[in-house]
């Protein structure tokens, strides 16, 4: 039984959030730092600062964009956000520096309030009881989409910009439409609140919101250059790709019903700790026995159990924790943070890939999960 009252409804809004994500992926890390540096002569360090641009005002606006989502017309707020990206694809490796840096920032603006509005959405819309099941099921694929948008392109660009760009403006494309389609869409009202909400239930999530995505954005500026430096063909990095989502799989529902009728935190400790170990191996293990597949498989194993067991606790500890007035503005303050934390974490990845060498940056992710699972391990430590 599906967790949501309208699923048809849900998994097209759901579907705009993928593909809006899909789309930055292939665009930011797929096809934008190859074509800008060879076509436009543009350094690292400005390609850099236009991919940081977008994602900080996306990370800065995300709480205001949660609070106008819930007070403008949804569907308006979807086919803003996929205008301005279409506009964006076209526009932006065409122009000079100056206007990529405003067309980055605009389209980060507009594309700020898709997160909480999108799962703000998704938790009133889901029964009674399966608000974690709901959230969780509805983001699940996004992650693995996103990755694989970004790595498809990768590869294009490497050997046709052309091609790259022609998929990447269809991605737009389908985005637009799709948004279109969506455009008397409005969100439903919150549940009669019982009593007065407490504040400090929010605020002991901001800590982990912003260390747990800067962990994983370490990766962003330095995964191309290990995946050549130590001979990643793309079969193999399929596998690795393809034993993580599997891993996942398995405990993906169980883990999210766990989520929603019992403590969350019981869920994200041995997963972080788990993702912490995967990380630190798929950095170490192709280094010292190359892309040998059962060093690939047990780190693609442990990435994602540990993933798996991560993300239903942590949508059933943010769903537990929010109030359901506001909802999408509280989300958004979750979600500035855990943006920030992945916009700042490419600087730190590529200082530690330039100062430790490859094994830097995941060494760095992994120790900061490991950090996050101690969080949340002291947490549970108070509870009585």
């Amino acid at each position: 039984m599906l967790p949501w009252r309208r699923p048809g409804l849900v998994l097209r809004l759901v579907g705009v959030l993928a593909l809006t994500e899909m789309l930055r992926s292939a665009f930011f890390v797929g096809f934008f730092p190859l074509f800008a540096q060879e076509q436009l002569g543009l350094g690292a360090s400005l390609v850099g600062l236009v991919t940081s641009v977008h994602y900080f005002t996306d990370a800065f606006a995300k709480s205001a964009g949660g609070w106008l989502s819930e007070r403008l017309r949804l569907g308006a707020v979807l086919l803003a956000s996929g205008a301005t990206a279409l506009l964006a694809v076209l526009v932006l490796p065409h122009g000079s520096l100056l206007g990529m840096i405003l067309l980055a920032a605009a389209w980060g603006v507009f594309t700020s309030p898709l997160w909480p509005a999108t799962l703000t959405f998704v938790s009133r819309d889901s029964r009674e009881g399966f608000e974690a099941r709901g959230v969780t099921s509805a983001t699940a694929l996004i992650g693995p989409l996103l990755g694989l948008a970004m790595l498809a392109t990768g590869y294009l660009a490497q050997s046709s910009p052309e091609l790259a760009y022609r998929a990447v403006l269809a991605l737009a494309v389908l985005l637009f439409a799709l948004s279109l389609s969506l455009v008397t869409l409005r969100n439903p009202a919150p549940r009669p609140s019982k009593k007065p909400y407490d504040w400090r239930k929010l605020y002991a999530l901001l800590p982990a919101a912003f260390v747990q995505t800067l962990s994983t954005g370490v990766l962003a500026p330095v995964l191309f250059l290990f995946v050549a430096r130590v001979n990643l063909t793309l079969p193999r990095l399929a596998f690795l790709i393809a034993a993580g989502a599997g891993a996942a799989l398995l405990v993906f529902w169980r883990a999210a019903r766990r989520a929603d009728e019992g403590e969350p935190r019981r869920l994200l400790v041995p997963g972080l700790f788990l993702a912490a170990l995967g990380f630190a191996l798929v950095g170490v293990l192709p280094l010292i026995f190359g892309p040998a597949l059962w060093a690939l498989g047990l780190a693609g194993v442990l990435v994602g159990t540990g993933f798996g067991l991560f993300f239903p606790g942590w949508n059933g500890l943010v769903v537990k924790s929010l109030p359901d007035a506001d909802r999408a503005a509280a989300w958004g303050v979750i979600m500035t943070l855990e943006a920030l934390g992945y916009a700042v974490g490419p600087a730190i990845g590529g200082v530690t890939w330039d100062l430790l060498g490859p094994w830097g940056p995941f060494a760095t992710g992994g120790m900061l999960m490991a950090l996050v699972g101690g969080y949340y391990l002291w947490q549970l430590g108070k509870q009585p």
